[in-house]
């Protein structure tokens, strides 16, 4: 089977473009030739290169799968309620009529009555035991995000001399992982239809997670906290977290739910899904 990806940018295009075309030997790029539409059996288009893409694909009679992470205009979109997001969809699949769509949680791939793929961790990561004592909080991701919990998780951390890093080399260098977002970066879109990357990434290096409520959280169901209130809710999650056998114990979680969010596991699901694709095209 020969598969076509396309798209652009940095963050998830990497990961489900870059990264799993990679591990299925797709044939992987943001500027597609004649010669690549012609030769393959179904194209992949992540997140809002399907706009631009679509057309050519279906020029071509390629099978389109429209992986839709993060298809949105971010933070703009962010607006929208639930019934205004269902709306962006429809509107997004009416222009690009795909095979199947790809949603990054179970609530999106139901929203758009197409299947689930979860983002796979970073490579490298596995569990790393508990250190006896908290001294490292850790945030992965645009910290631009955080606004206002910036500020609260630097000084809940500071009150228990702890130190709270942005982005570190290795998160398994972090007793405690947070993912939070604030202001217009918070709305029913990232919380239902974003994929969770921070969630599994923390699954990946055994740590536990603490963060707001959202639909990734709920299906994954890592190790940690909900929080959605800065007092008293973060100094609960950071004192529920601090005993040595609240952590060990959610390393020995993690080590169970972190093999099937490596990158071998999600292209092994992603690949069986392009396979069906392309049979169904050739049995019509």
């Amino acid at each position: 089977m020969k598969v076509l990806i396309v798209g652009n940018g940095k963050g998830s295009w990497q990961m489900r473009g870059v990264q799993l075309g990679a591990a299925i030997g797709a044939r992987v790029t943001s500027y597609p030739t004649r010669d690549d539409w012609s030769w393959a059996d179904v194209a992949v288009l992540v997140k809002r290169a399907a706009h631009t893409f679509a057309p050519l694909a279906h020029a071509a009679d390629v099978p389109v799968v429209w992986d839709a992470v993060d298809f949105w205009r971010q933070p703009a979109d962010h607006t929208l309620g639930r019934v205004g997001a269902l709306e962006l969809l429809e509107r997004h699949l009416d222009i690009i009529h795909p095979a199947v769509t790809i949603g990054a949680t179970r609530a999106m791939a139901e929203a758009c009555g197409g299947v689930y793929l979860p983002h796979h961790s970073w490579q490298g990561l596995t569990p790393r035991p508990a250190r006896a004592r908290v001294e490292t909080v850790a945030y992965e991701g645009n910290p631009l995000y955080l606004e206002l919990w910036t500020e609260r998780i630097t000084k809940a951390c500071a009150a228990r001399g702890w130190s709270f890093v942005l982005n570190p080399p290795d998160l398994r260098a972090a007793d405690l992982v947070v993912s939070f977002r604030h202001g217009v970066w918070d709305g029913v879109l990232p919380r239902e239809w974003k994929s969770g990357v921070k969630l599994v990434n923390a699954i990946a290096a055994g740590r536990p997670v603490i963060g707001q409520d959202s639909a990734a959280r709920r299906e994954l169901d890592p190790p940690g906290s909900r929080v959605e209130r800065p007092f008293p809710d973060l100094d609960d999650a950071f004192d529920t977290w601090a005993p040595f056998e609240a952590r060990a114990a959610a390393v020995r979680i993690c080590e169970s739910l972190a093999p099937q969010y490596r990158l071998e596991a999600i292209a092994a699901d992603y690949q069986a899904l392009l396979m069906r694709v392309a049979e169904d095209r050739c049995a019509a």
